[in-house]
């Protein structure tokens, strides 16, 4: 009978304690679902990628859409587009790293107004043509903003591809007001946002908060934008030459 008593209340508090309350059982569920217990254990990781990538990628742009529409705020353009592909599929990369997207768009709007501003100084017959129109100006603004922009990203170890189309649709007369610009700035804060919820949160993901950690990255492959495949011939010359 001591014995029977004495294992009675251990069971009890088993029962009682937090791992059998119903919020335990319902986070324990729903971490199930996140990709970083999924990846590891299914036998064909792609294919809850892609599905991730589809869901949570229409997800924010849907959110972006509604934002603009109840609002009535510019809040999308096409340079988010390319974003969030890469905020998604690769989410561990360093060109989906928060302080990379803010500072690489932002200086693709800098870099396009610079180029727009000096063509306007340099040619200001040619100005006032319309967004699209292609010109001996519109040549020489479009491929400075392009200069800019990479040179920017460069500079300031920010690598964003999408970030040159932003200087390019600025260069390009598309966005001309303050309230676009702050519409623009406003929507990839939003992005930034989103991907931070849908890939720390919701996807389990060790998602940065704002710099990229290549030491946390090196172990999502293909979410980190590293290939599975073998280095071709030329990947392999290029890393004894300047690896050696």
């Amino acid at each position: 009978m001591k014995n029977f008593r004495s294992k009675t209340p251990y069971k009890d508090a088993t029962i009682s304690g937090p791992q059998g309350t119903r919020l335990f059982r319902l986070i324990r569920f729903f971490s199930r679902l996140q990709l970083r217990y999924l990846l590891p254990r299914l036998r064909h990781p792609e294919r809850i990628v892609r599905l991730f990538v589809f869901v949570e990628g229409t997800m924010a742009l849907a959110v972006l859409s509604a934002a603009a529409y109840y609002t009535r705020f510019p809040l999308l353009f096409p340079p988010l587009g390319p974003s969030a592909f890469i905020l998604f599929r690769m989410p561990m990369s360093a060109a989906a790293a928060p302080r990379t997207i803010l500072l690489a768009h932002l200086w693709g709007l800098a870099a396009g107004f610079v180029a727009l501003y000096l063509g306007m100084l340099f040619f200001p017959h040619q100005a006032g043509g319309g967004p699209g129109m292609v010109s001996a100006s519109s040549i020489a603004v479009l491929s400075l903003a392009m200069g800019l922009s990479s040179l920017a990203m460069i500079w300031l170890e920010c690598n964003h591809p999408p970030a040159t189309a932003t200087a390019l649709i600025v260069a390009m007369g598309y966005i001309t007001s303050l309230l676009q610009v702050i519409g623009f700035i406003v929507a990839v804060v939003m992005l930034i946002t989103l991907a931070f919820l849908f890939n720390r949160i919701l996807g389990g993901l060790p998602y940065s908060y704002w710099r990229h950690d290549p030491d946390v990255s090196s172990h999502y492959g293909t979410l980190a934008g590293i290939t599975n495949h073998r280095q071709g011939y030329w990947q392999q010359l290029s890393r004894k030459m300047f690896h050696a």
